[in-house]
């Protein structure tokens, strides 16, 4: 028996157990950018997401943050039935429609429709209440990875994007010089206040719409972070190509919603959000690469053209990339080359 076939048999007795009714149909879903494997299970109107995941932690830690989440009426799927022992559980079927789906139907060429702007309002008033709300007194003790957003994970996203896209570039720059400006870049992002509840992978992928909605998956790798985090990651995806009239526009909107929640120093905010777009593109970059570059998947490497005209964009924003010499001039490389290859 295959794996697959042996974690569609477990998942069914698990349906059975909690439903009472044996599945009519299984079917396997999409993978994305991880290992868990996904399928729908129905019988007449009854329907579950089974979910495998050979990660026991990362398991519990989703599980756990689910159930603090619904505690804090966070529109996030519930859990119905859970077998760690085997790696598997089932949550409620939200359906298929992503935000980002939802935004590319709803696009003509390179316009943002109007309406997609009340829709990410509505994101942003819930990633608020995500990150300061329900992380007032959030329980990390279950986080499977680090517990917060420390120095040790910044220099983590930063060398994931030095070996899987610069080396993968095979970009020339000095070793010894590069570590020092990732030493500076982190001591500086660590300056900003991390005490909220850090959603790690807070995209439109991530984000689930049910009758103009926003429901909220893979939050497992959550943990205690900066508020700008978040807000760059929705902000400044690369698939979702939102125009910087409009990121201006919801950017305002985040500053007035959360300072409702808690004080906002509005200057300090902004410039902490500009340097956490750049390491949140060098991540995404070292995503791209790994996937694409180095395991040549199409999808990815699509991808990278909208990221670079990303940073294209925040060489001009970030202040503190003014003392980052090397790490400067490694940008200029990736946009010049970006540029020889497929123009703008």
């Amino acid at each position: 028996m295959s794996q697959t076939n042996n974690i569609q048999n477990k998942l069914k007795f698990l349906f059975t157990d909690w439903s009472g009714f044996i599945p009519e149909t299984i079917q396997e879903l999409p993978q994305s950018g991880s290992n868990r494997k996904y399928f729908r299970l129905k019988e007449k109107n009854i329907s579950a997401i089974g979910v495998y995941n050979f990660n026991y932690n990362e398991n519990v830690a989703f599980i756990n943050f689910t159930k603090q989440f619904l505690q804090s009426r966070i529109n996030v799927p519930e859990i119905y039935s859970e077998d760690l022992v085997e790696n598997i559980y089932l949550i409620q079927d939200l359906g298929d429609t992503q935000l980002l789906s939802w935004l590319s139907s709803n696009r003509t060429g390179n316009s943002f429709p109007v309406n997609a702007i009340e829709i990410y309002k509505n994101v942003i008033q819930e990633l608020v209440r995500i990150q300061i709300v329900a992380g007032r007194n959030f329980n990390y003790s279950k986080c499977f990875q680090h517990a917060v957003f420390d120095e040790e994970a910044i220099q983590f996203d930063l060398n994931y994007f030095r070996t899987n896209y610069v080396n993968a570039l095979k970009l020339k720059y000095n070793e010894n010089k590069l570590q020092t400006d990732f030493n500076i870049f982190s001591k500086y992002l660590l300056k900003a206040d991390n005490n909220y509840f850090m959603f790690r992978d807070f995209q439109s992928r991530n984000i689930m719409m049910v009758n103009q909605a926003p429901f909220f998956i893979d939050y497992q790798g959550g943990r205690k972070g900066a508020l700008q985090y978040d807000l760059v990651s929705l902000l400044f995806q690369a698939k979702a190509q939102i125009p910087e009239d409009v990121k201006l526009i919801l950017l305002e909107h985040y500053l007035k919603t959360s300072s409702l929640f808690i004080p906002i120093n509005k200057d300090d905010f902004i410039e902490f959000y500009y340097a956490f777009a750049l390491i949140r593109v060098l991540q995404t970059l070292g995503a791209y690469g790994l996937r694409g570059l180095i395991e040549n998947k199409s999808h990815f490497i699509e991808s990278i053209p909208m990221a670079i005209s990303n940073l294209v964009y925040l060489k001009d924003n970030v202040k503190i990339l003014n003392q980052l010499g090397e790490l400067k001039q490694i940008i200029d490389q990736i946009i010049q080359t970006e540029i020889k290859t497929n123009g703008y």
